[in-house]
């Protein structure tokens, strides 16, 4: 079935990324769930909310968990998850996962160099003039 995709956000973010990606793509071509950070939640209760989403999600092949802010509550609390065959990576945005939705059949830690690639390739400068428009990317 592939590798498991868990989102954990701040709020909304993540079910909203996750929603149009869904509708840029057609359908999520491997399991993937979005947890919504409460502000307020306490980090064993949502320590035991993303081990048991890890856990659902799971068919073996592991679980890529996808945080929107390095050093935030999400990021810490699913980096301290025990399960194995993990991968946390920090910063989602939408060409991140509509990356990982057209590489579904990749193993884990490939997909999760495809996360990070993907996340970045997607983020550009446009410079805007009057005689022509031109992305600016730099290396």
């Amino acid at each position: 079935m592939g590798v498991g995709i868990l989102i954990v956000t701040h709020g909304s973010i993540g079910q909203a990324i996750l929603d149009i990606a869904t509708k840029i793509i057609g359908s999520a071509p491997m399991p993937v769930k979005a947890i919504d950070i409460d502000m307020n939640a306490n980090s064993d209760t949502l320590l035991t909310t993303i081990t048991k989403a890890i856990k659902d999600i799971n068919t073996g092949d592991g679980v890529l968990i996808l945080t929107d802010l390095f050093g935030a509550t999400p990021s810490n609390i699913a980096s301290t998850t025990d399960i194995q065959d993990c991968i946390v990576v920090a910063g989602i945005n939408l060409p991140m996962l509509i990356r990982l939705m057209n590489y579904h059949s990749l193993p884990l830690y490939e997909l999760s160099d495809k996360a990070v690639d993907g996340g970045r390739d997607g983020i550009l400068a446009y410079y805007l003039n009057k005689d022509r428009n031109y992305a600016a990317n730099k290396d």
